[in-house]
């Protein structure tokens, strides 16, 4: 019998799953934290956080697999981050910027099974890139600390490598690019509808003006994570809902007189208890997103905190519903698509 979609919505998964991936992930985030705190260079930290995100795509591969896989990402985070920083000096270029490289991690993600979270932390720090407005002689510099985060998340990833004693899964024939297109042709017209729709989040957040654009853009690209229509619709909710839980909670403790140490420290026992949360009930996960986000923004960037509470909400539920329809949109065509030419 089909669950009703409210039991879906709250429905708790049970995983078993390796404690020792959370405490990887802490030790990542806490390293960098603290690297841009000792060396009185806040920026590191900021920037660095987002680098981390690699270690997010770890899985149990041979060491040699695994270091490639790794690296290409880390690279890949890296470079898209540069290239929207530099896009911000011609405004009319972010869009473009942001959809293209939708486009690429969209395309190469889906072709060599890049299971989740795919393609998302790329066009969710590409559009963190979009939010600012750096000077093109500091750019490489935080480029630099950008990929501080991605050292310490392979780092991190290799002696987890060593810990773990899950046994390793069979080597894989490998491909050529070409045959991989041939077994999913689909995988083209998905990655440019998928582009346009990003295309188009960027413009119209750029066009409301909102003080942080990136969080209609991400809150969309999050949507469209999902698997299908009726989990995109979880997923709206739920990110909905979480986000006005997480934003009272953010109130609350932006509003104690915290230290930097303490505020760091708060940084990353949220972004661990999401990491928990994320694969169990997304909603649940939300609650500390919204905190994390914000206390991470106010690092460097000392803005009003309740305008920022107020995009913020802004930005997450407008984007969840162009994400929601967005998702409606690809099904459609996709659905027609697959009619046409048999492709799966």
């Amino acid at each position: 019998m089909e669950q009703s979609f409210l039991k879906e919505l709250i429905h708790y998964k049970k995983l078993k799953e390796s404690p020792l991936r959370l405490i990887g992930a802490g030790l990542c985030m806490i390293s960098v934290l603290f690297t841009g705190y000792l060396s009185h260079q806040l920026a590191i930290s900021s920037f660095g956080s987002l680098g981390i995100f690699t270690f997010l795509y770890y899985q149990r591969l041979p060491l040699k697999q695994l270091m490639v896989r790794l690296s290409v990402v880390g690279s890949f985070l890296t470079a898209a981050n540069f290239f929207v920083m530099l896009s911000t000096h011609a405004a009319w270029t972010a869009p473009i910027v942001v959809a293209a490289i939708g486009f690429l991690g969209r395309f190469f993600f889906r072709l060599y099974g890049i299971a989740k979270p795919g393609p998302f932390f790329i066009v969710m720090v590409t559009a963190m890139g979009v939010s600012t407005k750096i000077p093109l002689a500091r750019i490489p510099v935080m480029s630099g600390y950008f990929f501080i985060g991605v050292l310490f998340a392979i780092a991190v990833a290799f002696v987890l490598h060593f810990v773990e004693n899950e046994p390793l899964p069979e080597k894989k024939a490998g491909k050529t690019i070409i045959a991989r297109i041939n077994d999913d042709p689909a995988v083209v017209i998905d990655s440019l509808l998928y582009s346009g729709i990003l295309f188009f989040a960027v413009y119209l957040s750029m066009g409301l003006q909102l003080k942080n654009p990136y969080w209609l853009v991400v809150s969309c690209a999050s949507i469209l994570q999902a698997d299908n229509l009726r989990a995109m619709a979880h997923r709206n909710v739920q990110r909905i809902f979480g986000t006005i839980i997480g934003l009272a909670i953010a109130a609350f403790l932006l509003n104690l007189p915290l230290s930097v140490f303490e505020t760091l420290l708060i940084i990353t026992a949220l972004f661990v208890t999401v990491e928990y949360f994320v694969k169990r009930n997304y909603a649940i996960a939300q609650f500390f997103t919204t905190p994390m986000a914000l206390m991470l923004s106010m690092l460097v960037r000392q803005q009003y905190l309740y305008s920022m509470i107020q995009f913020r909400f802004l930005g997450i539920v407008i984007g969840s519903l162009l994400g929601l329809l967005a998702g409606w949109l690809m099904s459609t065509s996709l659905e027609f698509y697959n009619r046409k030419f048999h492709s799966n």
